[in-house]
């Protein structure tokens, strides 16, 4: 399977269930929301009831959509695996499957910083990863740079400024000095022409914020060590 061409085709449907709202829309072929809607409810309770709606309003069917756009995270596991789920499904029913397209939450707030012009020096973007740990983003106007983890012990020799992006469910508090990031995927047309923010992918591929790391398994029955004075 080869990868989608670097512009959606139209119509599209996004889903976004990387966070503490479920998002879908339906842009249509001049790049503007046919139909968009935020539902307060995570995606395990709004899902399907939101994306019916919305194609109900757009006067689409779901056959009728050309590329699906989709958040990759980092944000909600079962969200993020919710809407992986149901993309797929639904490519799979259709007579030509649709192509996919990937953003990423922290590059999607980023981008909407920058494009606000909120952002007039070098900043910092994060969101909860694990206890300890956070996902960054150094922000700079322009450019995206990709997501990579940061533990505290750097962020608190961080000295800019400082955006958090919340999460459903977290480890840990943001830090008192960050500044609380809105998250709007509704502003996707007009970020849409940010070099790397939309990205052609082969089948809906989720963010991972680090490897895993897997230990050889080996047959051996466990020994005890032995006393080192016999008895």
């Amino acid at each position: 399977m080869s990868l989608a061409p670097a512009a959606p085709a139209y119509p599209a449907l996004l889903i976004d269930g990387s966070g503490t709202c479920f998002y879908a829309g339906v842009l249509g072929s001049d790049g503007r929301w046919l139909a968009f809607e935020t539902a307060d409810e995570p995606a395990l309770e709004s899902l399907f009831a939101t994306v019916e709606h919305v194609l109900r309003q757009a006067a689409i069917e779901l056959d009728a959509i050309r590329a699906f756009i989709y958040c990759e995270g980092p944000g909600s596991v079962l969200g993020l695996r919710l809407c992986a789920m149901a993309i797929e499904t639904w490519r799979r029913l259709q007579p030509s499957p649709a192509s996919t397209y990937a953003y990423n939450s922290l590059q999607l707030a980023a981008a909407d910083l920058i494009h606000r012009a909120e952002i007039t020096q070098d900043a910092l973007l994060i969101s909860d990863w694990k206890k300890n740990s956070w996902n960054g983003l150094r922000i700079s106007a322009g450019a995206l740079p990709p997501v990579a983890p940061i533990h505290a012990d750097a962020l608190a020799d961080w000295t800019g400024p400082l955006y958090h992006l919340p999460a459903r469910k977290g480890w840990q508090a943001p830090p008192q000095n960050a500044i609380e990031a809105g998250y709007h995927p509704a502003h996707l047309p007009e970020l849409l022409n940010t070099p790397g923010l939309v990205r052609p992918t082969e089948g809906v591929v989720l963010y991972q914020s680090g490897l895993n790391t897997f230990q050889k398994w080996t047959p051996d029955r466990h020994r005890a060590t032995k006393s080192a004075t016999a008895s």
